[in-house]
């Protein structure tokens, strides 16, 4: 077990994106205010609901505390502008407006918010409100680092989330009520260079290669919070800080949990998503086979320098004798293991269908698929012409003494 540095926030949790393993945590569990980070689930639910080009009419009781895009009363933005000012400059107006053009209010979008947390796992979280401010302490969202990052690595499943959060500067055009606004990401990871921190004590610059996202977050009761992605070659972290004292605290303990991250470990990938693992024998069907694969790619954490495709072994387990047709494409009909040289279990992952099989003619049910039915028809047809000639031979012969 490698040792992990020491850090300054609350909860900690780094997790590695291909895998899904938790690499580090601290105070994983405990229940926490998550400020703006909210943000980050708002995103995705609005990015699942609505199209990026509709427009949105800003209403008359905008929101005007806070971090704000500066948005007016009945002025008209798309869904993406707005998103991008959530997204970079933690724009409350902006998160809360989004939420009543997707659900028509405010506490209906936070039941979309909550329905979607449960489902990538989130056991501890609680919405009461869009954007993460504490204004009104009756309505205050609460959540724990590992939900956090169960939460942000669904979200970066989205390349138009990818692409937002990762965006380093971002300009909302000319509406119909203000000029140009040039937004600044405030993941100064992204793009700071100019203002160093003290890591292992060496001067570094905020700005981190391989950022890839997410947000930032505070308020005085949540602390400084962030919610972080690295990439490097075939690995991405992701790490979750909570209640940082400071605002560089914050970002000193991303930098010092990816480096720990980047020099111990790194993401080998068994297989890749919709690439065929195994092709199953189905009866009854069009096919004579279906491809079976994973949906997603199918990773596991290793050491540094640890050789998977020699040390790794797999095992294909298949959940039906007989699996018959008609086969829908996603459907679940096996599952795969990860083993180490040591026979451990390392790592898990189902398998899908990865097409449809429709059902087959009446032959199909015999074993033979509807599109073996040429070949079988070629052999039917030689071997009956050669049982045909055989016959014709074997009557010439009898024939033939009596004529002579």
């Amino acid at each position: 077990m490698h040792e992990a540095p020491k850090m300054n926030a609350g909860s900690v949790v780094l997790m590695d994106m291909g895998s899904g393993k938790v690499l580090y945590e601290k105070n994983a569990d405990k229940v926490r205010e998550p400020a703006s980070v909210t943000k980050i689930l708002n995103c995705m639910v609005v990015l699942e609901n609505m199209d990026l080009d509709q427009e949105v009419t800003i209403s008359k009781n905008v929101e005007t505390e806070g971090s704000i895009v500066g948005l007016k009363p009945g002025e008209k933005l798309s869904v993406e502008e707005l998103i991008y000012g959530m997204m970079l400059v933690s724009g409350n107006d902006a998160a809360e407006e989004l939420a009543k053009a997707t659900a028509g209010s405010v506490s209906e979008f936070c039941e979309m918010m909550n329905e979607r947390a449960e489902e990538c796992g989130a056991e501890d979280t609680n919405y009461k409100n869009a954007n993460g401010l504490n204004e009104n302490k009756k309505k205050l969202n609460y959540t724990t680092a590992i939900d956090l990052a169960l939460i942000s690595r669904e979200a970066m499943k989205n390349e138009k989330f990818r692409e937002v959060v990762s965006t380093s500067k971002y300009t909302i055009p000319k509406t119909n009520k203000e000029g140009k606004r040039k937004l600044e990401n405030s993941n100064v990871c992204l793009w700071l260079t100019k203002e160093k921190v003290k890591i292992n004590g060496q001067k570094v610059p905020l700005k981190y290669e391989g950022c890839t996202g997410i947000k930032t977050g505070y308020t005085s009761s949540a602390g400084n919070c962030f919610v972080g992605t690295a990439k490097r070659g075939g690995s991405e972290f992701l790490l979750v800080v909570m209640g940082c004292d400071t605002d560089p605290a914050r970002f000193v303990d991303a930098i010092k949990l990816w480096n720990f991250a980047f020099e111990n470990y790194e993401t080998y990938t068994i297989l890749r998503s919709g690439k065929a693992a195994y092709e199953e024998r189905v009866w009854g069907g069009e096919l004579r086979d279906v491809q079976i694969g994973t949906n997603e790619d199918f990773d596991i954490t290793v050491d540094k320098g640890y050789n998977g495709a020699e040390n790794v072994k797999t095992e294909i387990v298949t959940f039906e004798d007989k699996v018959q047709a008609p086969v829908e494409e996603g459907t679940i009909l096996g599952q795969v293991n990860a083993f180490d040289e040591n026979g451990r279990q390392v790592g898990s992952a189902d398998l899908y269908a990865l097409e449809s099989v429709q059902k087959g003619g009446p032959l199909s049910q015999i074993g033979i698929a509807d599109e073996d039915l040429p070949y079988f028809y070629a052999v039917a047809g030689t071997l009956l012409l050669i049982i045909i000639v055989a016959i014709i031979l074997i009557v010439k012969r009898k024939k033939k003494p009596e004529e002579e």
